[in-house]
């Protein structure tokens, strides 16, 4: 078991950190107590690895504590029952001191050492006061903690425009930038109602296949460029492309009279590819 760790997981979609079992034996779904930052923290084993797999330089291997027992988690039950009362509390604070925030979620680590509460707000708040209220009332470490609006959206169940529950909810640990770029990359129209998720900011999703869709542009004409159809030995230019089909539009005729067009896949259409790739350096 020497060169065994286990990946474990605080939460659903949280970091993912890496402990030695000692002298236990874990499989994927089991669930452990170990020491964390926070204090100590129920997680769950998602990976079974070889140590040589994991960059000791980067990830910091610490010793598994003992694995969870029944009442271990029944003890988390009871600490999330806790977390909501203390929430409750924590909200009839806030409204008599007027604080400009909107209180989400109350967490205790395990052992009950700290307690985080998670909130969102437009302003910066001062909450010196509040604090000192719930660290007189609960005896234990207080941590306010403000979050954006992507990780608001992970507090509670939302469906995403695909009909699933959203990514952040799921599977996403980390949240990458996402442009209006990779939309209009990907040939969407852009309008925001339509590209906005749940949390008002663009859907992570668009980033899922923007390697895809960079790759299959370097084999396709601009819209405007002059194509060549060697079947036909006519010129054109290019209307509009269907990325994922590599398929070009070409439009012919110089004038409404006589325009028409015509659709070829990209195969079978010639351009000046170095013209384009000089104008991209």
């Amino acid at each position: 078991m020497e060169n065994i760790v286990i990946g474990v997981r605080f939460k659903k979609t949280g970091k993912l950190y890496y402990f030695d079992p000692v002298k236990y034996t874990f499989k994927i779904g089991d669930f452990v107590i170990a020491n964390t930052e926070r204090g100590q923290e129920l997680g769950r084993v998602v990976k079974v690895i070889d140590k040589s797999l994991v960059n000791e330089k980067e990830e910091k291997i610490e010793k598994i504590l003992r694995p969870a027992s029944k009442k271990d988690l029944q003890i988390i039950k009871e600490n999330e029952k806790k977390a909501e009362e203390a929430l409750e509390y924590c909200k009839e604070q806030a409204k008599e001191q007027k604080l400009n925030m909107k209180l989400l979620l109350a967490e205790y680590t395990f052992d009950m050492s700290k307690l985080t509460i998670y909130f969102v707000s437009e302003d910066r708040v001062d909450f010196r006061e509040l604090v000192k209220l719930l660290a007189a009332k609960y005896r234990v470490r207080i941590e306010l903690r403000q979050i954006g609006p992507r990780d608001e959206v992970k507090v509670y169940p939302n469906l995403g425009m695909c009909g699933k529950e959203v990514c952040c909810r799921t599977f996403l640990q980390d949240f990458e930038p996402v442009t209006i770029k990779m939309a209009k990359e990907q040939g969407l129209q852009i309008n925001m109602s339509k590209l906005s998720g749940a949390c008002g900011k663009l859907m992570c999703c668009l980033k899922y296949e923007e390697d895809a869709y960079k790759e299959k542009l370097k084999k396709l004409p601009k819209v405007g460029e002059t194509v060549t159809i060697p079947a036909t030995n006519s010129t054109g230019k290019v209307a509009s492309v269907d990325i994922l089909g590599l398929k070009v539009k070409v439009k012919f005729g110089d004038t409404r009279e006589d325009e028409y067009y015509e659709v070829y896949p990209v195969e079978d259409i010639k351009w000046d590819v170095k013209l384009e790739n000089d104008e991209e350096e």
